[in-house]
């Protein structure tokens, strides 16, 4: 009767247990499925609270599911015209880091939500490791928009000139990212770091010598959706003075 009993009890137990997996791979595979669908239909929110739930439940895919959060939270996490707090993207880009310290996709994002919190100097430290790293434009031209956004114009106009004259850079594309339009582009270098030099002669009032930089840069890169922006703006704004 003892045997009759334990081996009942055990019969409980392991159908307990089986049930317990099998809710537990339904959940998941439920999520999966919302999550791709959310994905494939461009639902940006839904993707974040889905893919949250999947990584909460399945830890295997922590090798790209904080990549995305991090991704999500940093580019599409915005509301236009409001101060968003970066600490919940700074968040996965740490837990992203955890599971691969030499993350480049991670690193990037980083420096930018630094900046963002307002510390542009360990911001430019990490850009500036990035490029020792991996000699890309992207990162030398975000080390000369710093110096532009610092008001350092000689530094940054030397350090243009550096680049215009280094034919590796040259050759290569820069990387920039428009998050309150949601749009990335790969830019001509040539055309990044003429869009530098109009930012400069705009800072200074020098509206006709911005110009010509724009025109220049669109003309380089026909494509330049920033360019293209600023010529724009500038005329709205040259006929409202």
């Amino acid at each position: 009767m003892k045997l009759f009993t334990y081996l009942a009890m055990s019969a409980v137990v392991a159908f307990t247990a089986c049930g317990s997996k099998s809710s537990e791979e339904k959940v998941t595979r439920d999520v999966e499925k919302a999550y791709n669908l959310a994905h494939s239909a461009g639902d940006k929110e839904t993707v974040i609270q889905t893919l949250t739930q999947w990584v909460a439940v399945d830890s295997s895919i922590s090798q790209w599911a904080w990549d995305t959060l991090a991704y999500y939270h940093y580019f599409y996490k915005v509301t236009s015209g409001a101060v968003r707090n970066p600490e919940t993207a700074l968040f996965y880009v740490n837990k992203g880091l955890v599971v691969s310290s030499n993350n480049e996709f991670l690193k990037d994002i980083k420096a930018k939500l630094v900046l963002e919190k307002g510390d542009d100097s360990t911001a430019y430290t990490m850009f500036e490791e990035m490029w020792n790293s991996t000699q890309n434009p992207t990162y030398f031209w975000d080390l000369t928009w710093l110096e532009v956004a610092r008001g350092n114009v000689p530094k940054a106009l030397q350090m243009i000139d550096q680049a215009m004259n280094d034919s590796t850079i040259m050759s290569g594309m820069v990387t920039m990212e428009h998050i309150q339009a949601q749009i990335t582009e790969n830019v001509k270098s040539e055309a990044a770091f003429l869009f530098l030099k109009y930012q400069i002669e705009f800072s200074k009032q020098n509206i006709m010598k911005g110009a010509e930089y724009l025109q220049k840069c669109v003309e380089i890169d026909p494509n330049f959706y920033a360019a293209k922006r600023s010529i724009m703006e500038l005329q709205r704004y040259s006929a409202g003075r």
